[in-house]
């Protein structure tokens, strides 16, 4: 299901229309390289994700130089159809102005399984939350001082303040989900939180899909600026999908790569 003209979000308490094709931050980049075992229509869904996310991050922290990452993306032949069905994550990045940044990553998806996930609509979810990993989500947390492992904490204070906004104002940090192996635990939202099952970065994907201006905000904990949400993104999803690690579809997992890819520098 495509995502063009089916973005919205409310910005400043109004109601707005996201173009995703004309509403595109100035100041981040993300450039997508295939790399080959990619359809023409699986190549378009990646746009729509990388367009998607330009239009929430507007660019970087002041002094940081950077103007965008860059994601090396393919259909590759790794299992065959079913189990792993593809991998993603940070491969290289830089330290500035106190951040650890991702400069470029990868997303690689088996081919046997890429055509199931695109004819059951959703690979455009799935791929739009792998990019939010390549990006740092859960990838660079621990690195960025915002998480430690095993303790269901994450503390980044521009997150946490969206948050206490949006779901919780006692809340003195964001749950973090701890359950589901290597891949799911310590890497996305806990699937616990109050109404929030739907939220595209939690270990689960339930319909309909949405991104959380929590979501949003901790990439201002990465490194990033973005939009200033005062809700949430909505997204189509026609299924329920489990995320376990990059994404999983009818119990296959995607194998985890978070903080494996690569290192930052």
């Amino acid at each position: 299901m495509p995502i063009t003209n089916k973005v919205y979000a409310i910005v400043a308490a109004l109601l707005i229309s996201l173009n995703p094709f004309s509403a595109r931050a100035a100041g981040f980049d993300i450039s997508v390289v295939f790399g080959g075992g990619l359809s023409g229509s699986q190549q378009a869904i990646f746009s729509q994700a990388e367009t998607f996310w330009e239009t929430l991050i507007t660019g970087y922290q002041p002094g940081i130089t950077l103007s965008g990452i860059t994601i090396q993306a393919a259909g590759v032949n790794i299992d065959g159809a079913g189990n792993i069905l593809g991998q993603a994550g940070p491969t290289s990045g830089v330290f500035q102005q106190g951040f650890g940044i991702a400069t470029q990553g990868a997303m690689q998806f088996d081919s046997a399984d890429l055509a199931v996930m695109e004819s059951a609509g959703v690979l455009d979810e799935v791929i739009i939350h792998e990019m939010a990993h390549v990006m740092g989500f859960g990838t660079l947390w621990e690195l960025n001082g915002l998480y430690t492992p095993g303790t269901g904490q994450y503390t980044g204070a521009n997150a946490l303040e969206i948050y206490k906004l949006e779901f919780d104002p006692l809340a003195t940090f964001i749950p973090v989900e701890l359950d589901g192996g290597p891949g799911t635990a310590d890497g996305h939202w806990d699937e616990g939180w109050e109404g929030t099952a739907n939220e595209l970065m939690t270990g689960f994907l339930n319909v309909p899909a949405f991104v959380s201006a929590t979501t949003v905000a901790s990439f201002q904990d990465l490194g990033y600026t973005t939009i200033a949400l005062v809700a949430s993104v909505p997204l189509p999803a026609p299924v329920l999908m489990l995320l376990a690690g990059l994404a999983c579809l009818g119990g296959l997992r995607l194998k985890s790569n978070r903080g494996k890819l690569g290192t930052i520098h």
